[in-house]
């Protein structure tokens, strides 16, 4: 990152609303030379029993948290939005990976683009069969119809070796993995609602935990990271597997970060407001070590119980091999230590497929490239996954990748889920 260079000029900017399961948070940027340039930044709080979940219960209340953000995060940027990207927790999102094998009639032939297109079109179609099976097994009456958010492709392999392109290459066997997430077609419709509300147009609706999984690519747009991303959210955690820089799945369960602050405000008999500030400042460092010791008992026990939580989300990757054995961490409670101690206990990980013993770490700030700080902001955990949502508006892929807009005008041909 790069903090503190003022200007007030550039090209259009651009809102982001992060419609986090406790907060909405509000970032305004514009993107100049392949970087994010933050000049507005702000949250605020949703009125009591608005959002369960990260899901809209009273679409009034949320509209006005909204409001209330965007108008701080404009007064500090010196702009009006005219336009949103919403971002939604991965509560909210079913996403399926797909691989396919596929054997090529003539592997002495060159493959061109109608073959590659061919295949992906076949592997959109078994992701859509594969999403409606996963639905009827999660709901036992009628299966929410669902909506296309995001498709990216995974990997690509000819006869065993990796390639950017496999246009123009000889060989038999080409693997192809595609990665799509999907929300409640019903919750899509809700947003264009909001966005109504706020008198913004609705650009797009990104899946915050995939915005999470770019947190660490680099400048030079190199992807050669592995690890498991979890992002605990004010009310569920989303556990993200990435290798070599893309999302080989998500899964999420329903314990967050108020998990932590129920267990200060009943031990200490404190107000739920008072009590969420000791989590920070515990996190932070903030507490003198007597005090520390006593929230670090108080908290320890809900730990484990979050803890149970990431093991049985990471065991839903049945098809996964191995599993990175890096763990980063983000969100408002990532920085809470006993996180961090019970994730490098080894009970925990003896049944999964770890490539080696899991280490944990919070996900510094200044770890995420491509992003120039305006306005001199303090940047926190809990603001990762905003900046994650911002780096989508970033090209990840070379000027010319075939592939990516093949998927994408394959997508877009696709109405529905037929």
């Amino acid at each position: 990152m790069v903090w503190g260079r003022k200007v007030k000029s550039g090209p259009q900017r651009q809102l982001i609303l992060d419609l986090g399961t406790g907060t909405v948070k509000a970032v305004i940027v514009f993107v100049e030379d392949n970087e994010i340039h933050v000049t507005g930044r702000a949250y605020a709080k949703y009125p009591p029993k608005s959002m369960q979940g990260g899901v809209i219960i009273d679409l009034n209340g949320v509209a006005e948290a909204c409001r209330l953000a965007i108008e701080a995060a404009s007064v500090q940027a010196d702009y009006q939005p005219q336009s949103v990207i919403f971002g939604v927790s991965g509560q909210l999102v079913e996403s399926v990976t797909t691989t396919v094998h596929y054997d090529r009639a003539h592997p002495d032939q060159a493959l061109d683009a109608s073959e590659l297109k061919n295949i992906i079109y076949k592997i959109q179609q078994r992701s859509v069969e594969r999403l409606k099976t996963m639905l009827r097994e999660k709901f036992t009456d009628a299966h929410p119809d669902v909506e296309l958010i995001h498709a990216a492709v995974a990997d690509m392999q000819f006869d065993g070796y990796a390639v950017n392109n496999p246009v123009g290459f000889q060989g038999k066997r080409l693997t192809l993995t595609i990665f799509n997430a999907y929300i409640p077609l019903i919750y899509a419709s809700m947003l264009q609602g909001l966005a109504r509300q706020l008198n913004l147009q609705l650009v797009s609706i990104a899946a915050e935990p995939y915005g999470i999984s770019k947190l660490l690519v680099k400048s030079d747009n190199s992807k050669d990271y592995n690890g498991i991303f979890i992002d605990i959210g004010h009310t569920t955690t989303d556990v993200l597997v990435v290798r070599s820089g893309n999302v080989e799945g998500m899964q999420n369960f329903s314990l967050g970060g108020q998990l932590f602050t129920r267990s200060i405000q009943k031990a200490l008999k404190t107000t739920p407001d008072r009590s969420e500030k000791i989590k920070i400042e515990h996190g932070s460092g903030k507490l003198n070590k007597k005090s520390a010791d006593k929230i670090s008992e108080t908290l320890m026990p809900s730990a484990h119980i979050w803890l149970s939580g990431v093991a049985l989300a990471l065991k839903e990757f049945s098809d996964l091999k191995t599993l990175p054995s890096r763990i980063y961490l983000t969100g408002g409670s990532a920085s809470l230590p006993e996180l961090r101690r019970v994730l490098l206990t080894k009970e925990w990980a003896q049944d999964l497929p770890f490539a080696s013993r899991p280490y944990p770490e919070v996900v510094p700030a200044d770890d995420v490239d491509n992003i120039i700080d305006e306005v001199g902001l303090t940047w926190n955990p809990q603001d990762l996954p905003s900046l994650g949502l911002t780096k989508l508006l970033l090209d990840f892929s070379p000027t010319e990748d075939m592939v990516t807009d093949m998927l994408q005008n394959i997508v877009r041909s696709m109405k529905g889920l037929g």
